[in-house]
């Protein structure tokens, strides 16, 4: 739920005018897809539905509008003759459009191919000035022209560039037909002889407009689209310390119903970057049509997140005596612990001491139809802080215990929130003698919990960047959770379509106000029965 995430932001506020971003981010989430390859699953899958690419048309038709509405039209003349009149001349000029009419279109995905973008019965009015020369006789006056039963078809091409992992769009096709037009000329004492050669004249207009008509809709798409689709990133920085994948594996792949997609979607160290020592399992969104955009996210993104950040020696957290709130009964000074341990205070007497926290491998985070688990090996050296501030070494504790992961989205990020049962106590080494850990239970039970926790989830509810294109928030989101993955549905941009509820028996959430900010409550993915929560002015759970 990725050219790096802070350059690409920099420029949304950049873009060109009118709304192209808004229409171009549907067809570019269509391309963030790959066919399934034999030897590489993905992290993350990507789908858009019929649904999304009826949105996508909606924005794409009104862009196409304003592009149609700024075509140049070439001023044009010629001659006309009539018996006993003789010979005379006449120009078209200034010809500008001042409307344009798309009330019929349609996106629909080829199979194997991209899509096709369709605009049937459109009407294009235009107007302009003439003028007119019959021997030394010269007039001129206005005129008004409209364009009926405009039709448009044109082939979109979907792909990747290999050596990038970026998507790309090319216009594979092109064709359209004017069924009639009709001139209308005023002013002037020549307009009636004008009037008489319309025939003429709007076939002229009628072949300058027909060169033009895909010439601006294969410009649209190189000059518009195809320059946002490499705007999209492939990797995203998230800190110092790592970044994510989301190259696509190979060309996208349509059928008759979706477009489906498969992305890297690892993590990886900006250190040194090397392949995890698991692979992605094999994934498959369930068939599912009823929202516009879905983005499966395997349990192997998260696994990857663990072992970079494990590995790279940054899940630790020195805690100190400070750290504990003041009207805690529990402090970390040898006084205190020597009530509980009697050889700390007789061997340190009146010292403060630090906790070292750190996971010990790398966390192993599951997801199954329940909700996102893990079991995070943790440990705890304890030390006490001598007179000249070097640490001596207490002894060592192992923990154990059952975390489940809460997920949610703000914006265009994945936020999570992380809660633990109660931690199970290990003594691994000791440098004070042997000593029962249940005597430390309640203790850790307490520190952990109320010092620990809140900074690792200080760190998560910052989030992860989802593969997103510019400009697109998550709206009506609705999570479900299944066997290895978790999927994200509803993706919109602007006001989205209000999402469904999930089937009987899968975990769902519903935001029903875009931009809800994560700390009022994350989405529940931790029940087996359905489980809405609706964000609003407040928040209410049924």
């Amino acid at each position: 739920m990725e050219t790096e995430l802070a350059a690409l932001q920099g420029r949304r506020h950049g873009q060109g005018p009118g709304d192209t971003p808004r229409w171009a981010a549907l067809v570019v989430l269509a391309a963030l897809g790959t066919a399934v390859t034999e030897t590489t699953n993905p992290g993350i899958v990507a789908r858009i539905t019929q649904k999304g690419l009826d949105y996508a048309r909606q924005q794409g038709v009104a862009t196409l509008q304003r592009e149609l509405e700024k075509i140049e039209i070439p001023s044009f003349s010629g001659s006309f003759k009539i018996k006993y009149l003789g010979k005379g001349e006449y120009n078209f000029y200034s010809l500008v459009i001042r409307e344009v009419q798309l009330p019929s279109s349609q996106i629909r995905l080829l199979p194997n191919e991209g899509l096709a973008l369709s605009v049937t019965d459109a009407n294009v009015k235009i107007s302009g000035k003439w003028k007119a020369r019959k021997n030394f006789i010269k007039t001129s006056g206005n005129f008004a022209l409209s364009v009926q039963g405009v039709s448009i078809s044109a082939g979109l091409k979907l792909s990747c560039d290999p050596a990038t992992g970026h998507s790309t769009v090319t216009c594979s096709s092109c064709s359209n037909h004017i069924d009639s037009i009709r001139v209308h000329v005023s002013g002037g004492h020549l307009g009636w002889l004008i009037q008489l050669f319309h025939k003429k004249i709007e076939s002229s207009l009628q072949k300058a407009l027909n060169s033009k008509i895909c010439e601006v809709v294969t410009k649209s798409v190189s000059s518009k689209l195809e320059p946002f689709f490499q705007t999209m990133p492939v990797t995203a920085k998230i800190d110092k310390v790592a970044g994510i994948d989301y190259s696509l594996l190979a060309p996208p792949t349509a059928t008759t119903e979706t477009l489906d997609g498969q992305l890297k979607g690892e993590f990886f160290s900006l250190a040194h970057r090397s392949p995890p020592p698991f692979a992605p399992p094999a994934l498959a969104l369930p068939m599912d049509h009823d929202h516009m955009v879905y983005l499966g996210i395997s349990d192997y993104f998260f696994n990857t997140a663990g072992l970079v950040y494990q590995q790279a020696g940054v899940l630790n957290l020195t805690l100190k005596d400070d750290m504990i709130p003041k009207k805690s009964k529990f402090h970390l000074t040898t006084k205190f612990f020597g009530t509980l341990i009697p050889q700390v205070a007789k061997m340190f007497p009146n010292m403060s001491m630090q906790f070292l926290i750190r996971v010990s491998s790398p966390p192993h985070l599951t997801v199954s139809p329940a909700g996102l688990a893990c079991t995070p090996d943790l440990e705890a050296q304890a030390f006490a802080v001598l007179p000249n501030s070097s640490l001596a070494p207490l002894f060592l504790l192992g923990m154990s215990t059952n975390a489940s992961v809460e997920v949610g989205a703000v914006s265009d990020r994945l936020v999570g929130e992380l809660s633990l049962d109660k931690l199970l106590l290990e003594l691994k080494h000791s440098d004070i003698g042997p000593f029962s850990v249940e005597l430390l239970q309640a203790v850790m039970n307490y520190i952990v919990p109320t010092t620990v926790l809140p900074k690792v989830n200080e760190r998560l509810q910052k989030g992860y960047p989802l593969p997103l294109p510019t400009d697109v928030q998550l709206f009506n989101l609705v999570l479900q959770s299944y066997q290895r993955m978790f999927s994200t549905t509803e993706v919109a941009i602007g006001a989205g379509a209000v999402g469904t509820p999930a089937a009987e028996g899968w975990s769902h959430c519903s935001w029903q106000a875009r931009g809800a900010p994560f700390s009022r409550r994350p989405l529940q993915l931790l029940t087996q029965r359905p489980l809405q929560t609706s964000l609003n002015s407040g928040l209410e759970m049924t």
